[in-house]
């Protein structure tokens, strides 16, 4: 069993990154609600942006571009656009939930003037515009380091349309919040694959997503409310950092299964868009959903805890580059 950290590592971490997430996330949400369930979806969304944003924001300089404590607002202030990487993941991440909000908006409408034979033409109309997103966002997110490997740019869009695809699909069909839980979950599990390996900046700015996640779906489950609005945030914190962990370490301690667990995680639930599957609402059809999805997680964690090592205690606890000294993730 891993130790447990010191009390002076945690309590900074409640304080700047889980606390303001998922309480500024919970709390939009409610907000939402209270004009009525079909604000869920736009509740969704706005938690997660403002939880981020609460969590991510310093008071440590006045100017606003130096307000960000974990991210840049804008990371093409001081590198490329294309050589961002994980830098970037404010910016990608605000992208795909704004193209989610109104790609689903113009579905509807278009949906309500088409008769049902149609039902592909609402799936172009809400789908091309999310995948033109990911495909912009994607290229402000793919590291450097990915130089040498030509399949990146292609495999890392595409990994983030399908899990999104996966993730919209459980929302969609169960409203109560799973989708965002194990979303968080998947963040959750995210940071601790990093930690191991020795990134405390990544591993903190994955509890932050995963923990605005968590704000998001306890309310939606209390409210048996619709949470996709917020699934587009873990689409681009979820594949992103676990190439740009793998990628942004000198020399990582980890066996890549590890970050290929986690970021192929979100993919189990792809059977489930199949119509037969997705209208299964029994408990044994969610233990099945859990056990796909988080399995994988629990194994990449616990393969790091065999590999890896946490640094509790150690200068690297503190260091907010990657093991190795490079600050390209």
């Amino acid at each position: 069993m891993p130790p447990l950290p010191p009390a002076d590592q945690v309590l900074p971490v409640l304080k700047q990154a889980v606390l303001p997430a998922a309480g500024g996330a919970a709390f939009v949400c409610l907000l939402f609600l209270c004009l009525g369930r079909w604000a869920a979806a736009l509740g969704a969304a706005a938690g997660v942006v403002v939880g981020f944003v609460w969590a991510n924001y310093t008071f440590e300089k006045l100017d606003w571009a130096g307000t960000g404590r974990l991210v840049p607002w804008r990371p093409w202030d001081d590198v490329p656009p294309n050589q961002t990487a994980w830098r970037g993941l404010a910016t990608a991440g605000l992208l795909l939930v704004l193209a989610g909000l109104v790609s689903r908006w113009v579905g509807l409408l278009v949906g309500r003037i088409t008769s049902d034979r149609y039902w592909w033409v609402v799936s172009l109309v809400v789908w091309l515009p999310r995948a033109v997103a990911v495909g912009v966002a994607s290229g402000w997110l793919v590291p450097k380091s990915a130089a040498d490997l030509p399949w990146v740019p292609y495999a890392l869009p595409a990994l983030m349309l399908l899990s999104w695809a996966a993730w919209d699909g459980l929302a969609r069909s169960t409203p109560g919040g799973e989708a965002a839980a194990y979303q968080a979950a998947a963040c959750t599990a995210a940071g601790a694959v990093l930690l191991y390996d020795s990134w405390a900046s990544a591993m903190e700015l994955a509890v932050v997503v995963g923990s605005a996640l968590a704000g998001v779906a306890i309310v939606a489950r209390v409210a048996r409310a619709d949470c996709s609005g917020a699934v587009p945030a873990g689409v681009a914190a979820l594949p992103v950092l676990m190439l740009a962990g793998r990628l942004g370490i000198d020399e990582p301690k980890l066996p890549v299964a590890c970050y290929w667990l986690v970021a192929l995680a979100p993919l189990a639930l792809l059977p489930f868009l199949v119509p037969k599957l997705s209208r299964q609402t029994g408990w044994l059809t969610r233990v099945g959903r859990a056990a796909l999805v988080l399995a994988p997680l629990a194994v990449a964690v616990v393969l790091a805890a065999q590999f890896g090592e946490l640094p509790f205690g150690g200068d690297e606890a503190a260091d907010p580059t990657p093991a190795g000294g490079t600050t390209e993730g």
